[in-house]
This record gives structure tokens, C-alpha cells and sequence, in this order.
């Protein structure tokens, strides 16, 4: 929509902090479901059923108000069989600065690209203790790409290499041990840091760098401190919904245009986010939870014994356990 508050995109401050919290929850995950070579392939199966089913009814239906509501649009000029091909592959639309996958049909998708990549090489870092090495080689990238030394929106913000410490500033958050707690909090201190310095010009502002290293330094003490808050029956309802929203608010911008071609003022934000709310709740119940209850038995199967029968292990129930994105 265009939205800025004090000259920062808050769109792009939000997706920093989405990224610290996938790291959080995909290191919870692993370490609970996952943590053996051999079941990389079944989180890669919880994975696909987490993204896929949503993103498929949001991306078939913008295909559709696209194709009959705005034709001669940038957005219909997507609709060939190459581009819809490859963006239903998901990974793709995360590398579309190559040329691969769609920009227009769902704009936020690039994110989905970049998280379907963190979800490919997670799981070895986590399992093989490659952690530290993946984090140090990332941060690297970021501060070539943040001082200009490399293309800063694409390597310091789309693409994996350069935003991979931020992620896994999520996995220290879950692993929570001394060393854990030193690199996140230095990875908050220096980032606010050069926030400032971009701020009052002593680094060159470029594309994305000021709300990628607030983003850094506001979300990592953020979802520290939600983690310490007692769960509520509203964090599970805005978890529920997020995904959705997160998919089909450009699918909503696009219908009420093709219907109600204005500008963006008050009434028209309103009503984007009422009917992105109600979509949301309604693929949440009719999409979302069959493949729930697939992504459950999945871990069901994960974390079956491996112990000899008669061993007092107790085995938790992958029903009861809440659930993690």
C-alpha cells in the first residue's frame, strides 16, 4: 500500500522479525521432532505441508481475480505457463532477480522462496553443529551487502547468504545457553548500532539497510521477551490467521481494485484488512487444519521410540504439543 512511518518501510521491519521467529520455531522443532539424520526428509514433508496448502488456494484464486479483473495489467502479463509453473514450485519465486518465478501474481511469495531455502540447509546445520560457521559466513555477507559492497536489497535482505545470521539468531534465542545469549545480544547491540550510524548518515543509507538492521535490533528482544509471556488463547488466534493474511492481502488489494479502483486512504486499508481477516479464518478451518492434523501424525511417526521395548522412556504425545507454524 505504499505506507511509510518516519521514512521506514514497516513491511520490511515486520519480515525481519518474521525471520528471527522461524528460526526459533524451526530449532524448536527439529530438536523435538527432527534432530536425526534420518528424518530430514520427514521435516522436509512437515514443511511442504505447512506452506503448500494455503499458498495454492491464494495463488489459484489471484490467477483468477488477475485473469477476469485485471487484464492489461502488469499482474496478467505473469499469467503464462513458464511463470505459473515456476512459481508454484515456491523455491523459485525466492530468486526472482535471476529471472525465475513471479514478482506480480503474489507479490510477498519472494519470502516464501527465501524460507523454503532456510528450510533446505536447517536442519544439517542444526543436526551436524554447523551453527556457528553458517552464522559468522552470513554476517559477513550482510556487512558487505549493508556498506554497498555488494547489491545491499538483494544480498542484504532477499537472499539466504546475507540474512542467515537472522534466522539463526532465532535458533540461539531457543537454545538459550550462555554462548547462545551472547551472539544474539551482540547481534542486537551492533545492529542498532549501525541503525543509528545509517540514520545520521555516517553510513550510506541504501535500499532496505535502515529497517534491516532496526528489524535486527528490535525483534531480537522482542521475541525474546513474547517468549517469556504466559501463552493466551489470542496468541493462538493471531497464529492461526497470520499465515493466511500474510498470503492473501494482495489477492484482497486486487479484488477491491478490480471492483473499487482508489486510493489507499483509511476506509479502503479497512476494508482490506476486514475481508483478509475473514479469508484467513476461513482457510485456516477448511485448508489449514486437515493438513494439521497430517503435519501431527507426521511427528507421531518422527518420534516413535528407537529404545528397546520395556524402557520407562516416555513418549509425548504430538497432539498435545502446541503447534509450531
Amino acid at each position: 500500500m505504499g505506507k511509510k512511518f518516519a521514512g521506514l518501510n514497516p513491511g520490511v521491519i515486520a519480515v525481519i522479525s518474521f525471520l528471527i521467529i522461524s528460526g526459533f520455531v524451526m530449532a524448536s522443532l527439529i530438536e523435538r521432532n527432527y534432530r536425526e539424520p534420518r528424518k530430514i526428509g520427514l521435516f522436509y514433508i512437515d514443511r511442504a505441508l505447512r506452506l503448500y496448502p494455503q499458498f495454492l488456494v491464494y495463488f489459484v484464486a489471484s490467477c483468477l481475480v488477475i485473469h477476469f479483473l485485471l487484464p492489461g495489467t502488469p499482474q496478467a502479463a505473469e499469467l503464462t505457463w513458464k511463470t505459473l509453473s515456476t512459481s508454484l514450485l515456491m523455491l523459485p519465486l525466492g530468486y526472482y532477480m535471476f529471472g525465475v518465478g513471479g514478482t506480480e501474481i503474489l507479490p510477498p511469495g519472494w519470502s516464501l522462496g527465501l524460507e523454503m531455502s532456510f528450510y533446505l540447509l536447517i536442519p544439517f546445520l542444526l543436526i551436524f553443529k554447523a551453527q556457528g560457521v553458517a552464522f559468522a559466513v552470513s554476517v559477513g555477507i550482510f556487512l558487505l551487502a549493508c556498506l554497498g559492497f555488494i547489491n545491499t536489497d538483494i544480498y542484504g535482505y532477499r537472499l539466504l547468504p546475507g540474512v542467515l545470521f537472522i534466522f539463526l539468531c532465532g535458533c540461539y534465542l531457543y537454545q538459550r545457553n550462555l554462548r547462545a545469549m551472547i551472539v544474539v545480544t551482540g547481534t542486537a547491540v551492533a545492529a542498532g548500532l549501525m541503525f543509528v550510524a545509517i540514520m545520521v548518515g555516517w553510513i550510506e543509507r541504501r535500499p532496505f539497510n535502515a529497517e534491516v538492521t532496526l528489524g535486527i535490533a528490535v525483534g531480537i528482544p522482542l521475541v525474546y521477551l513474547l517468549t517469556k509471556l504466559k501463552f493466551h488463547r489470542m496468541d493462538e488466534f493471531l497464529g492461526n490467521i497470520s499465515y493466511g493474511v500474510f498470503l492473501n492481502h494482495f489477492v484482497v488489494m486486487y479484488l477491491l481494485r478490480g471492483f473499487w479502483p482508489v486510493a489507499y486512504d483509511a476506509n479502503v486499508v479497512g476494508a482490506v484488512l476486514a475481508l483478509s481477516f475473514f479469508c484467513s479464518g476461513l482457510t485456516y478451518y477448511c485448508v489449514e487444519r486437515p493438513a494439521l492434523k497430517l503435519r501431527h501424525h507426521l511427528r507421531g511417526r518422527a518420534k516413535e521410540r528407537l529404545v528397546q521395548p520395556g524402557s520407562a522412556e516416555k513418549i509425548l504425545s504430538p497432539v498435545g504439543e502446541r503447534e509450531l507454524a
